[in-house]
């Protein structure tokens, strides 16, 4: 397994049985990686007095497990669009190899919606992206996801997702003309490819779509949710002062904040969240390797 900055207490990496699932050793250094990258976040939200929050699978599995989900594989990590900002900021000069923030703007062809905090030096290849010629940063990550205000009145929400959609397909298509393998031995498009690199030419259309995701973030909205991620989503919803207290839950060996009234979060999202059914993974068929890097994948 690479080398780590957090330390892992005796035993971490030995499998283990929860909610009767066996955790393999393999998977437990993933966790490993994923926390040391939680531990590299936390350092800069300290520092910069960053706040953030544990969310989606990650919240569920600090209230109902203190810890991962057993068979969950990755870490949600959420901020208000202002926090997520300066975080965004402030990883560009405290992420030293092989730590990696990927953005839109460190990596052009992403086009997430949210950044992801990497290990360059491991992997986490996605099945669905075999056969397509994405060079970006494919180590494991950590997502943080930036919340933004949603207007309350119907008409005028569904008009504002609406356009949101509509931006967030032009930003893909734009990825897709110049990033998509998918006739990457074109030689018209490896010169425009290369035009884009050369002079800096962002993915306009995605950087109106993420502006456009922040219309209402100084009103007094009452929703907030990842809308950048996934614009029409109702079920994410959240009143915006759910955020505004925040408690320490437990996380394997470290704590995460989280909403003081994550109950209702969590019931909102997921029903009764206190009863659980054995699942997999979100992400379905991954490649992980904690030895290698993705590049020796992409070769």
């Amino acid at each position: 397994m690479v080398p780590l900055q957090i330390k892992l207490p005796e035993g971490f990496l030995d499998e283990e049985t929860r909610c009767d699932y066996t955790i393999s050793t393999e998977m437990k250094k993933v966790w490993a990686v994923e926390l040391d990258l939680l531990y590299k976040l936390q350092q800069i939200c300290t520092k910069y007095g960053i706040e953030y929050y544990a969310d989606g699978g990650t919240l569920l599995g600090c209230a109902r497990h203190k810890g991962f989900i057993p068979w969950d594989d990755d870490i949600d990590i959420a901020m208000t669009r202002e926090n997520y900002t300066k975080f965004c900021q402030a990883a560009k000069k405290e992420c030293q190899y092989p730590y990696f923030l990927q953005t839109e703007e460190s990596e052009p062809g992403t086009v997430y919606g949210y950044a992801k905090l990497c290990n360059s030096d491991t992997a986490m290849i996605l099945k669905c992206f075999e056969g397509r010629n994405f060079k970006y940063n494919q180590g494991l990550c950590i997502d943080i996801f930036p919340q933004d205000k949603i207007p309350e009145d119907a008409v005028e929400q569904k008009a504002f997702l609406s356009n949101l959609e509509e931006l967030r397909a032009k930003g893909k298509q734009f990825r897709n003309r110049l990033h998509n393998d998918q006739g990457a031995h074109n030689i018209i498009k490896t010169i425009l490819a290369f035009i884009v690199k050369l002079f800096h030419i962002k993915n306009w259309p995605y950087f109106k779509f993420q502006k456009a995701c922040q219309k209402y973030n100084n009103t007094d909205a009452k929703y907030m949710a990842s809308i950048s991620y996934r614009p029409v989503r109702e079920i994410g919803f959240k009143e915006a002062d759910l955020y505004k207290d925040l408690v320490e839950l437990p996380f394997e060996f470290i704590t995460l904040p989280a909403p003081k009234n994550y109950d209702q979060y969590l019931s909102d999202f997921y029903g009764d969240w206190k009863v659980f059914k054995k699942g997999a993974s979100f992400h379905g068929n991954v490649i992980f390797d904690t030895d290698k890097s993705y590049r020796e994948y992409l070769k």
